[in-house]
């Protein structure tokens, strides 16, 4: 069996979270991270190989549920429990959040999850306050949210870098409050 470190689990990790998921290696954490592409994932571990954590890759499609979950109970066979999840979930797999939370809810170990959600459809402003009606179940799990919004500059809005989303959702962790915003959505009506 692995080291007991911290386990960390990063869904949308290789893209525009990837920042963040080579900071929390920097910071000690075994860190699992789902994405399609091994390719990426390969790249992510590489250039953690020298932090006083670890990347563990779990190349899948986190919209296959069953595949999703097996690979969650293995990592944290190894690792141990989740007690930190950011979820980046396309609007393409509605079911994963809380298919990751069953798992994070089995082992009964406090977890904080913060659920990060894009504003490129719509407001998620407005929904904000809505918890997932599945959330009940999990008494273990801390829900947070990080809305990804916009930049205002010059007069005029742009979306966020990577590196911005990456460094705004690592100060909403830290921060660990409810509800965080990642650069600005009001007013609305200015967005990209």
């Amino acid at each position: 069996m692995a080291e007991r470190r911290k386990h960390a689990l990063v869904v949308g990790g290789t893209g525009m979270l990837r920042g963040l998921t080579l900071a929390l290696a920097e910071e000690g954490y075994a860190v699992s991270v789902i994405a399609r592409t091994a390719a990426r994932l390969d790249s992510l571990a590489a250039a953690a190989k020298d932090a006083p954590g670890l990347i563990n890759p779990l190349s899948l499609d986190y919209r296959d549920g069953t595949r999703l979950q097996e690979a969650l109970r293995r990592a944290a066979g190894q690792f141990g429990p989740i007690v930190l999840a950011v979820c980046w979930i396309h609007s393409t797999a509605p079911a994963a959040l809380r298919q990751i939370a069953e798992v994070i809810g089995e082992s009964g170990a406090p977890c904080r999850l913060f659920h990060v959600r894009g504003s490129a459809v719509a407001n998620p402003a407005a929904e904000a306050k809505r918890l997932p009606e599945w959330l009940g179940r999990y008494p273990s799990i801390q829900y947070r949210q990080v809305i990804l919004g916009f930049v205002i500059e010059h007069g005029r809005s742009r979306w966020l870098t990577h590196q911005e989303i990456s460094g705004g959702v690592l100060a909403a962790v830290r921060a660990d409050r409810e509800l965080s915003i990642v650069g600005t959505v009001e007013p609305w009506s200015l967005r990209p």
